[in-house]
C-alpha cells in the first residue's frame, strides 16, 4: 500500500496521505513518500498547485510514537537523520514554489498540524480539530514549534504548546493557525474551487507571487520591497 496517493487533475496535484488505519499517523515510510510527492509535483511544468489531504477519518493525528518507540535506543547519527527527516517535511512545504492548499478533515495533531500549518492554505472542515499534544506524552514540543511561531506569533503558540489542548476548527481560524472553516461534505469542492482559481492564473505569475510572500516574510519591509522590485524586473524582461 502507497502511503501518499497521487492523482492528479488537470493542473492539480493531490495528495492524499494515506495510513487511514493509523489516523495517517506519520512515519518513516510516510514521511519520505510525501517529501518525493511535494519535489514530483514542484518539479512537473503540467502541475500549478497542490492539494494536501488525508484519508478516512483524519487529516494527521501526528508522529507515529509506536514505531518511534518500537527503533529502541538508536545511534546519535540514525536518530538525528530522523528528526531532520521530519522537520524536512515542513522545509519541503514551506520551500516548494508552487501552491499548496491543505484540505484538513478530522484531526491535525502534533506533527500533523505542523504539516496543514506549513501549506499556503488552510481549508478546515467544520469538525477538524488541531493541537500539539507533545507534552502529555512527555516530548518536547521542538520540531513543530519554528513553524506554529512563525504562523500565529509567540503567545498564541506559547498556550497551544505548553497547555497541549486542542483547537476546534474555529478557533483556529480564529488565531490565523487556518484560514477558513467549511462543512465536512464541502471540504473537497472548496479545496478543489481554490486550487481551479489558482491553476487559472499564469503559471510564472503564480510561481513568482508564492516565491514573493515567503521570502519577503523572512526580511525587513526595506529588504522585501527592494526584492519586489527586483523581481517586478525579471517578471517584465528588462
Amino acid at each position: 500500500m502507497s502511503e501518499v496517493l497521487i492523482d492528479t487533475e488537470g493542473s492539480i496535484r493531490l495528495l492524499t496521505l494515506n495510513r487511514p488505519e493509523k489516523l495517517n499517523a506519520i512515519n518513516d515510510a510516510l514521511s519520505h513518500a510525501l517529501k518525493s510527492a511535494i519535489k514530483e509535483a514542484a518539479n512537473d511544468d503540467n502541475v500549478s498547485v497542490i492539494l494536501l489531504t488525508g484519508a478516512g477519518r483524519a487529516f494527521s493525528a501526528g508522529a507515529d510514537l509506536k514505531e518511534a518507540a518500537s527503533n529502541g535506543r538508536r545511534p546519535q547519527r540514525e536518530a538525528l537523520n530522523s528528526a531532520i527527516s521530519s522537520t524536512s517535511i515542513y522545509d519541503a512545504l514551506i520551500a516548494c514554489d508552487k501552491p499548496v492548499i491543505a484540505a484538513v478533515n478530522g484531526y491535525a495533531l502534533g506533527a500533523g498540524s505542523a504539516v496543514a500549518v506549513s501549506c499556503d492554505l488552510v481549508l478546515a472542515s467544520d469538525d477538524a480539530v488541531f493541537g500539539y499534544p507533545e507534552l502529555k506524552h512527555g516530548l518536547a514540543a521542538t520540531a513543530v514549534s519554528p513553524t506554529l511561531v512563525a504562523q500565529i506569533g509567540r503567545k498564541h503558540a506559547t498556550e497551544l504548546l505548553l497547555l497541549a489542548e486542542n483547537l476546534p476548527a474555529a478557533r483556529a481560524a480564529e488565531i490565523g493557525l487556518i484560514n477558513r472553516v467549511v462543512p465536512k461534505d464541502k471540504l473537497m469542492t472548496t479545496a478543489k474551487l481554490w486550487a481551479n482559481i489558482m491553476s487559472g492564473f499564469d503559471n510564472d505569475a503564480l510561481w513568482m507571487t508564492k516565491r514573493m510572500i515567503r521570502r519577503a516574510s523572512e526580511m525587513t519591509l526595506s529588504q522585501a520591497h527592494g526584492l519586489a522590485a527586483d523581481s517586478l524586473t525579471v517578471m517584465r524582461g528588462f
